[in-house]
């Protein structure tokens, strides 16, 4: 099939670049009939494994309703995969925090997320990445809270504006599900039509496309799928094997853009891992003491000052450090310049107060009494946080909290692409999540070392 010039007049199937499957025409079907605002239908759910053309349908779907006039919001659970989405739509696409809330202070400690008030009244679609991650489960526990769990505020957001506004999730079925919950319930129709009463339509992707089939790290993702829906054990896969960690830092070196933040990344398991291939790549770059001038740092809390909101997993380079430790209350801090990317790629700057406490423990926890011994070290200095007390209006209690990037758990890099991945090799046993979702962040290349096992030590 050739791709027909993208008009009003076309159906959204001649939006496809290439000769559609049989999967993805009966899929682009359904989406049609479901993206008419006579449609009565709520909520369309596309799940599609690795290499399956989810993303190009997905340009086809925005190109189909910006050419009709019908207004189209791009959103993902996280910012680094916000900006994948947008960069392969060439669309904006934004965090769903930065989509549907609005910063308020609370009576307390923390921050509240207040839910935006959709004010636009024009039929409207929003299309949702990585659905996967999106959690149905109300957590109060953090610097930041939530009227309502993220689906929830998500779906009431989308229907304030217009009753017969729609949504569209894309996700794989065989990635991470949100953190500690064992299904992705954004990617279950009848979980929206039992809990929420709304009726929609699913469609399945499982067929490889052909000229993508011959890629390694579809061949080892398809693997992984057919071990677990078969029930087999998930073994070890085909991966080359470096002779040790040593080797695979050097590889991982080799690789590394500091101009470019998605080259190369570790991803591994546990935590304590995670940690030392940080700090032996830090060791090799020549970068000392605890924060030094190009370290690459992920956000690890939700962190907010009167102009910016970032959100927890974006990744930043650090351009310069503005002065020395300072310690209050037994914890340490420095003011850093931070360069981060917006939705367009384009970098901006931020200069905070940085807790170095968190960059020195593998979980990036820090002690809560210390925390409760800073809150009441800046109650008695600072007079206006005293009066008003939010972190916001504290540059210690409202410190960024950072955790080295150069290597991830899963979790955390679930949503990214990188060109090139490392594993590290224990991984927990017939975890084919946590595999799949690994392996499937790369691009290019994924390798391990040593001797590879599948469960934890």
């Amino acid at each position: 099939m050739t791709n027909a010039t993208p008009n009003s007049g076309n159906t959204l199937l001649s939006y496809l670049p290439f000769e559609a499957t049989r999967e993805q025409a009966e899929a682009l079907y359904f989406a049609e009939e479901f993206l008419d605002p006579t449609c009565p239908d709520d909520l369309f759910i596309l799940r599609g494994a690795a290499g399956t053309g989810k993303t190009s349908m997905v340009k086809a779907i925005t190109d189909f309703l910006t050419d009709r006039g019908i207004r189209v919001n791009l959103a993902a659970p996280t910012g680094r995969a916000a900006k994948i989405l947008g960069f392969k739509t060439l669309t904006i696409a934004h965090t769903i925090h930065h989509t549907i809330y609005r910063i308020t202070s609370t009576d307390d400690d923390r921050i509240e997320m207040e839910l935006r008030a959709n004010t636009n009244e024009e039929y409207s679609v929003y299309i949702i990445d990585e659905a996967s991650m999106i959690s149905d489960i109300h957590r109060r526990e953090g610097t930041f809270r939530t009227p309502n769990s993220l689906l929830f505020d998500l779906i009431s957001h989308i229907k304030q504006g217009n009753r017969r506004n729609k949504v569209i999730f894309i996700g794989d079925r065989y990635q991470l599900g949100p953190v500690s919950e064992r299904e992705s319930v954004a990617l279950n129709l009848n979980y929206f039509k039992q809990k929420y009463g709304l009726t929609g339509k699913l469609s399945d992707l499982t067929e490889v496309k052909r000229q993508v089939g011959d890629s390694p790290i579809l061949r080892m993702a398809h693997e992984i799928r057919r071990r677990s829906d078969e029930g087999l054990a998930l073994g070890n896969l085909d991966l080359f094997h470096f002779s040790g960690s040593k080797a695979a830092v050097t590889r991982y070196l080799n690789l590394y853009d500091a101009n470019r933040p998605d080259s190369v990344v570790m991803i591994g398991c546990a935590n304590k891992n995670v940690h030392t291939f940080n700090q032996m790549v830090r060791e090799r770059l020549g970068y000392t003491g605890v924060l030094a001038i190009g370290d690459q740092v992920v956000v690890d809390e939700n962190w907010a000052d009167n102009e910016h909101f970032i959100v927890k997993g974006d990744t930043g380079i650090v351009r310069d450090i503005h002065d020395a430790i300072k310690k209050i209350a037994e914890l340490e801090f420095v003011t850093a310049t931070i360069e981060f990317r917006t939705p367009e790629n384009l970098p901006y700057y931020i200069t905070t107060r940085v807790l170095l406490d968190s960059l020195k423990t593998p979980d990036g926890k820090v002690d809560d009494q210390m925390i409760r011994n800073l809150k009441g070290d800046r109650m008695a200095k600072n007079d206006y946080y005293r009066a008003n007390p939010y972190p916001t209006n504290d540059e210690y209690v409202g410190a960024m909290r950072l955790r080295y990037g150069h290597s991830l758990n899963g979790y955390r890099a679930q949503g990214g692409e990188w060109d090139h991945v490392l594993l590290h090799p224990w991984f927990p046993e017939n975890h084919y999540r946590y595999a799949y979702t690994a392996i499937t962040r790369a691009r290019q290349s994924v390798a391990s070392w040593g001797r590879q096992s599948w469960w934890l030590n």
